[in-house]
């Protein structure tokens, strides 16, 4: 059997986009608006409309059975040292969060991996196509209907900004938040990783063992479809915090980004042309 040639670096990535609404995608094309958002409101935007974009998991550091006797009394120990620990129950199921780390603001958006993209067999220049999920788009928007959004204001119909210089939009991200104040340490960008918080069955436990705020870079599988990234604003700074309550600007992005003010309801195909050399 012929061995597949596979990716040296699986996870790097170079296209970027990121879903929301018309009167956002405007703002952030114009002005480079950025929002930032925290897990707590996500969590609470999954108890009031539904998974997708919203997630009740959102920060565990730690789940397990209820009736786990054992894990119960052991991760409760391991976790105590947090004094504002919290302990969310689902069903039979307690998930461990840090209340802390639950209000840090956080930016997110889609990073096209190479790892979606089949590895050609040949050297040289190749023709490379992968597929972003329909289930991605439909997400963001609760899962309507096309003829529904039709429906909707025009600033809250949904668009997709499509970040064509990475790189330089991170720097400018980071020039920005630093100049507010924060240090480079206290700007953590990441990608998020995906487990199956199920995988160990109904008395199966997850300890995942991160360094916070690093929790905010775990989600379940169930969300793997999203692809994220994020940036996490890892600070107690309270007026900076208070700042990234409402947008901020670091100017216009119209030389790095295109806006698609479309409901691409049933997914995309993503295709481009590299040259390729094998490592030896």
């Amino acid at each position: 059997m012929e061995e597949k040639n596979v990716w040296a670096e699986p996870d790097s990535f170079a296209s970027v986009f990121r879903c929301t609404t018309q009167k956002y995608a405007e703002n952030f094309f114009k002005k480079g608006e950025i929002k930032f958002s925290t897990p707590s409101s996500w969590v609470n935007y999954a108890f009031e409309k539904g998974e997708g974009r919203g997630d009740k998991l959102e920060g565990t550091m730690a789940t397990f059975n209820i009736f786990d006797i054992e894990r119960v009394d052991e991760l409760n120990r391991k976790y105590k040292k947090y004094s504002d620990l919290i302990r969310m129950s689902l069903g039979e199921r307690v998930y461990l969060k840090k209340s802390r780390d639950m209000e840090l603001p956080c930016f997110c958006f889609y990073i096209l991996k190479q790892s979606m993209f089949d590895c050609p067999n040949e050297e040289g220049e190749s023709r490379l196509s992968a597929t972003v999920p329909a289930s991605y788009f439909r997400d963001f928007m609760d899962d309507l209907d096309p003829h529904e959004v039709e429906k909707l204001n025009q600033n809250d119909k949904p668009a997709v900004i499509f970040i064509n210089n990475y790189k330089e939009f991170e720097q400018r991200i980071i020039n920005a938040l630093m100049a507010l104040g924060l240090s480079r340490e206290e700007i953590i960008i990441t990608p998020v990783r995906y487990l199956d918080f199920n995988e160990n069955g109904k008395y199966g436990w997850w300890d995942f063992g991160q360094r916070p705020p690093k929790e905010l870079a775990i989600k379940h599988k169930r969300f793997e479809n999203q692809s994220e990234a994020r940036i996490i604003i890892n600070t107690d700074d309270i007026g900076i915090k208070k700042i990234l309550e409402s947008p901020i600007e670091i100017g216009s992005l119209e030389d790095i980004t295109n806006v698609s003010n479309t409901y691409l309801h049933e997914g995309i195909s993503v295709s481009l042309t590299a040259n390729l050399k094998f490592l030896d």
